[in-house]
């Protein structure tokens, strides 16, 4: 346990001050002898809020400025939809540690050069991770890709995306990935959701996503959903699957909870169950629709720990940077 300890103490001391400086405002503020010190916190929230603005405005001009340099055409017709997305994960568990992790994603949106077309970016693309990974949240790989997509829409339900680039390596390592996205609805109260992903990387060979969930609404807040994934990656020749049921509750137009229970298993060196997991889930919008907050305790229940009960706990702050 004094591992534990040390370890999560030192985690903690080389998290950034941006995050220890946004979860300090959170902490409640009760006192019966002294009024609470507001315009501490409302400084820390406008130094916050002043940052976060201008990168915004920063990834607004870049997307807007290059659209306009492939187009030809300098003025604006349509608002561009270009987006910077920053997540910090702090993951402490009874087994494994301290860890934290900071994944970076984008989009370039250009409308004006075509309406199809847009630049993208991943610090920790999930195809590059196992499904076990993906689920529990260890995505702890340092891969990053970079490229371009072409988005199509084939009638009212299905959402193509195609993307081509690079991973980051000492070698090039072109990729191409496809990914598919169908909803639709059973009455008023069923609906059913299907994505496909379909990629070849010239290292790691190709591979394939399918999930599919079937929900069941219960009023307007809440709904169960039944969720299924399977996963097959070349390189492992191995294919992973997990099912697990989820109970989804919106509290507030700010707050959502989510309980699930589920299973994790693969097909090497036989089909089998690999893990055994539940979480609680609760999702708070801390600023407009721009910075979230996730708390997540987890129990794992894994073949690889001789079926030891894991408790572990996750922080992810996750902010958007945007100008539209």
């Amino acid at each position: 346990m004094s591992k534990l300890l040390q370890a999560v103490v030192l985690g903690w001391t080389r998290t950034s001050a941006l995050f220890l400086l946004i979860v300090s405002t959170l902490i409640p503020y009760t006192s019966s002898a002294a009024e609470p010190d507001v315009n501490v916190n409302t400084a820390n929230w406008q130094w916050i809020e002043g940052r976060r603005n201008n990168l915004s405005k920063n990834v607004g001009l870049l997307a807007t400025s290059l659209d306009a340099w492939l187009s030809g055409n300098d003025i604006a017709t349509s608002v561009n939809q270009s987006y910077l997305t920053v997540r910090l994960q702090q993951h402490v568990g009874s087994l494994d540690g301290f860890h934290s992790k900071l994944d970076v994603s984008g989009s370039l949106d250009l409308p004006r050069a075509s309406e199809r077309w847009k630049l993208i970016y991943e610090s920790n693309p999930e195809e590059l991770n196992s499904l076990e990974d993906s689920v529990l949240g260890n995505t702890n790989s340092s891969e990053s890709v970079g490229g371009v997509r072409f988005l199509q829409t084939i009638g009212q339900s299905l959402q193509l995306s195609h993307d081509v680039g690079l991973r980051e390596s000492s070698s090039p390592d072109p990729f191409y990935r496809i990914s598919a996205k169908y909803n639709h609805e059973f009455g008023n109260n069923w609906s059913m959701g299907y994505r496909q992903k379909l990629w070849q990387y010239q290292s790691n060979g190709w591979g394939y996503d399918t999930d599919v969930e079937f929900r069941r609404k219960f009023g307007t807040d809440n709904y169960l959903s039944f969720e299924t994934e399977i996963k097959y990656q070349e390189r492992d020749e191995e294919t992973e699957f997990s099912q697990a049921v989820a109970l989804n509750r919106r509290l507030t137009d700010l707050d959502s909870l989510r309980y699930s229970v589920g299973v994790l298993g693969s097909n090497e060196p036989n089909i089998r169950i690999n893990d055994y997991f539940t979480e609680v889930r609760w999702r708070r919008a801390i600023r407009a629709d721009w910075m979230f907050l996730e708390l997540v305790p987890q129990v794992v229940v894994s073949r690889d720990d001789n079926w030891r009960p894991q408790p572990r706990f996750f922080v992810n702050l996750e902010m958007m940077f945007f100008d539209f």
